[in-house]
Order: structure tokens, then C-alpha cells, then sequence
């Protein structure tokens, strides 16, 4: 696995019952932006490229390393892009699970389209994660607070961006995963239980997910 940087306190990597404090961990690496069309004012444009001499850590070292050092069993991935590395990202991920962790990943691919491509050990990883956050940064619908301290504005990129919750999808072995767009959104909570409660702004319906297609991207 390809690591830009760990934040092993960090409390602008979303919610958790802990004051919102997080590990945060920094994948290198977008083609996205690195083919030429990243996201406009990317907040993380030294990760799109990988170094030709960086370091690469087994997966069982990134997870053994975690869950050594993490100071609480809260942990988000950004980048980056961290779908670009997905098959090291599913393993991590699924090892920090059998650890207790609670996992959010952050992800411009929206989740239609992760589903609807090829998109390798993508059903592995959600499987074993609690929060997806997908969607391009926009900078025009920017929600964005540094200083917020809410888990949610201090976090989140921009008002279009979704919150999914694989956690109830997971734990509940569901065939559907739902969702809320930022814009929806006030805030967002997890209870110590992992439970994501949403904060609307006004009476809102869910936006939910078929999930029963996914085998045929299984790795």
C-alpha cells in the first residue's frame, strides 16, 4: 500500500462518539487528476501522483501498524484517491473490521458507478466498511469548514457529495444500501454502537441503493 501520510488524531475525518477524533490516513495516488482532470482546487493535489520511489507497506503491516498506534478504533481513508489502491484498501479494511475499527472511506466515484463498472474488489471493500462518502469535490456548492468541530462540515468537501450507510447495510446483511446528499444534511452522528444517525435539515426520504447486482464485480 501506497502512504502518503498518517494523522493519527484527527478531527476533520467525520464523526465518531470520541469527540470526533479519527485516525486519518492519506493514500497517494488520483489518475483521475493525474491523467488531467482532477477535481477544481483539490484540496490534496501532492497525492495524484505516485513517486517512483515510494515506499510500499504490505497490507498486513498497515493493519498491524493501525492498530497498534491508533489511539481509538476510528479510522477514515482519503487521498488521493483511495479507490485507486481498492485491492489493498478491501484487505485493509477487511482486517481492521475483524479489529474492531469503524471505517469511513472518501471516494470521488460516485456509487452508481463504482456498481455499474468493473471496478475490482470493490464488493469486498464495502462489505467491510461503515460510511462510504462519495461524489467529486465541487468547489461551487464548497461547504467546507476547517473549524467547524462537528464531524461533518470539517470533513465533508462540498453540499453534493453522499453520505452512504454500510453499516445498517452490512450488519443487517441488506440488499440495499441508503443514503443523503450533504445538502440534505445538517449533520451527521455515530454512536458508540457504529450506529450513523443522519441530522436533516428539514423531513427528507432516503435515497436507497439496489445492492443486488454487486456479484458481478465480486473480486
Amino acid at each position: 500500500m501506497k502512504i502518503y501520510d498518517v494523522k493519527w488524531t484527527s478531527q476533520n475525518a467525520g464523526p465518531s462518539p470520541d469527540n470526533n477524533k479519527r485516525t486519518e490516513v492519506f493514500l497517494f495516488g488520483c489518475s483521475k487528476a493525474a491523467n488531467g482532470n482532477p477535481c477544481r482546487e483539490c484540496f490534496n493535489p501532492m497525492m495524484w501522483k505516485v513517486p517512483n520511489d515510494v515506499k510500499e507497506y504490505s497490507t498486513n503491516d498497515v493493519i498491524e501498524t493501525i492498530t497498534k498506534f491508533a489511539p481509538n478504533k476510528y479510522i477514515t481513508f482519503v487521498g488521493g484517491e483511495p479507490l485507486d489502491q481498492a485491492e489493498d484498501l478491501a484487505k485493509v479494511c477487511h482486517g481492521l473490521k475483524e479489529k474492531g475499527f469503524h471505517i469511513i472511506v472518501f471516494t470521488h466515484y460516485t456509487l452508481d458507478k463504482l456498481l455499474n463498472s468493473k471496478f475490482i474488489f470493490v464488493d469486498n471493500l464495502l462489505k467491510n466498511i461503515d460510511i462510504l462518502i462519495d461524489g467529486e469535490y465541487v468547489k461551487d456548492k464548497h461547504i467546507y469548514n476547517d473549524n467547524a468541530g462537528d464531524g461533518f462540515h470539517d470533513a465533508i468537501g462540498s453540499s453534493n457529495q453522499f453520505i452512504w450507510d454500510y453499516n445498517y447495510t452490512n450488519v443487517n446483511h441488506c440488499n440495499y444500501v441508503q443514503g443523503l446528499p450533504a445538502s440534505d444534511l445538517a449533520g451527521i452522528y455515530v454512536s458508540p454502537n457504529f450506529e450513523l444517525k443522519y441530522i436533516t435539515k428539514e423531513e427528507c426520504d432516503f435515497v436507497n441503493v439496489n445492492l443486488t447486482y454487486v456479484n458481478k464485480i465480486s473480486a
